[in-house]
Formats: C-alpha cells, sequence, structure tokens
C-alpha cells in the first residue's frame, strides 16, 4: 500500500497552483475607497487684464524694453508665484489681453507652464491699426463675466493699462458697477510715465481707474518703473489670501 507521504506528493501540484491564487488574491486585497484627504490652500482665482494697444510699445519703464515688455515679466513672475503652490498657496490663475478689443488668451487655470506660454504669444498692436485702441471698460465686463462663474471664495480682477478708455462700448464706469454687484474685487495698475506724444509726456487721467478700484474695494497704483511695478504685484499678493479647502 502507498503511504501518506507517496498520497501528499501527487498532490503537491494542486498545492502549488492553489498557493499562487492565495498570493494572487493577497495581492489584490480590498481596499478603501471611501478615504477623504482635505488640505488648505490660498485659493484665489485671478483674472490678469493687460493692456497691448500699442501706446505700450513706449520704453520708459526700463532701458531698452518696452511697457508691455516689462508688464508680461513681472506679470509672469507674479503668476508663477502664485500657482506653484508655495507654502501650500495655490491659486488658479486666467489672463485676458486688450486693445481696442478683449481676448481671452488664457483661461483660469493652475497650470504655470499653460499660462506662461499664453503670456510669451502677447503682443502689441500695430499703430493706427482696426484692433488698436484701449477697451477698459470692455476689458473688464469680460472678465466679470468669466469670474462669474467661478466658485472660488475670492474672484479677483487684476487690470493693467497705460491709458484712458477710447472705446465706449462699455464704459469703465458700467463694467466697474458690474464688478460691485457681482461682487469681484478689481486692483487697477497705471503704467509709464503718461501718455507720449510729439510734444512730449502728457498727463494721463486715471480717474476712471481710481474710482473702479474704490468702488470694488480694490485699490489703485501707479508704476514708473519696473521697480515699482513689481511692488505694485506684491502689494496686492500680501492682500489676496483667501484659505479654501480642497
Amino acid at each position: 500500500p502507498r503511504t501518506t507521504r507517496q498520497h501528499l506528493a501527487a498532490s503537491l501540484p494542486v498545492f502549488r497552483v492553489l498557493a499562487l491564487v492565495l498570493f494572487c488574491v493577497a495581492l489584490a486585497r480590498p481596499l478603501r475607497t471611501d478615504v477623504r484627504s482635505t488640505d488648505v490652500t490660498e485659493g484665489v482665482d485671478i483674472l490678469a487684464l493687460l493692456d497691448r494697444s500699442s501706446s505700450m510699445l513706449h520704453e520708459d519703464m526700463e532701458r531698452g524694453r518696452t511697457r508691455l515688455d516689462v508688464a508680461r515679466e513681472v506679470l509672469g513672475e507674479f503668476a508663477r508665484r502664485r500657482m506653484t503652490d508655495r507654502v501650500d498657496a495655490a491659486d488658479s490663475v486666467g489672463l485676458i489681453a486688450f486693445a481696442g478689443y478683449p481676448d481671452l488668451v488664457c483661461p483660469i487655470t493652475l497650470d504655470a507652464e499653460a499660462f506662461a506660454d499664453f503670456l510669451a504669444t502677447v503682443e502689441h498692436a500695430q499703430p493706427r491699426s482696426d484692433e488698436d485702441g484701449t477697451a477698459i471698460g470692455a476689458a473688464l465686463a469680460k472678465a466679470v463675466t468669466l469670474l462669474e462663474e467661478s466658485e472660488a471664495e475670492s474672484r479677483v480682477a487684476v487690470l493693467l493699462t497705460d491709458g484712458e478708455n477710447t472705446i465706449d462700448d462699455v464704459t469703465p464706469e458700467e463694467a466697474g458697477a458690474l464688478a460691485e454687484a457681482k461682487g469681484i474685487v478689481v486692483h487697477t495698475i497705471f503704467v509709464g510715465s503718461g501718455s507720449m506724444s510729439r510734444f512730449g509726456t502728457l498727463p494721463t487721467d486715471t480717474s476712471d481707474l481710481e474710482r473702479i478700484a474704490e468702488r470694488t474695494g480694490g485699490e489703485f497704483w501707479r508704476a514708473r518703473d519696473r521697480d515699482d511695478l513689481e511692488q505694485v504685484y506684491a502689494a496686492i499678493e500680501a492682500l489676496e489670501k483667501t484659505p479654501r479647502e480642497r
């Protein structure tokens, strides 16, 4: 008669297969799918409005650099700081460029690289062309429409220009009232030393920019050079901090 060991030896392949199956089951063990994690960010949705009219070609903010060159670089640095989750402070930033009409260049996003790529494509309008002009009111109205859809606790527009509104489809006053009604804070920045003409530099009326900022709870700044502009964006960065869970 066969011994017990001989009987078991014949079953060894079966046990090996069973062991392999059990090992696979162990690797594929059930996992909890209802685990939630929460962190807190500064959570501000920011829409930057950048003037690209032909007057932004003047080189009075930094030697050899146009106003638009300086504004693009400083805005890009500001956006990257806000979007790269430094000390858990990631915010979403979008971009509207405007001359005679506003154009959404980059939707509100957390992608810092995408924002930088879109920002680099912004070029000045050709002087005396159909697209030239300074549509401050229309640009702000478009920003309000976009920010109105945001669910962020804090929604902010930062409008940078070197001139006065020249397109009256939507006036700055109307756009400011719309922003106020929707609870959107608007910071306004006037860059450069003023309007350029063959008679020299002429003062620019900044009252529209001042009123927009005042009625929406924002601030108005002047930036005559790069250092000024960097300080302005640093001030905005310090102002706009609203904790939000995600």
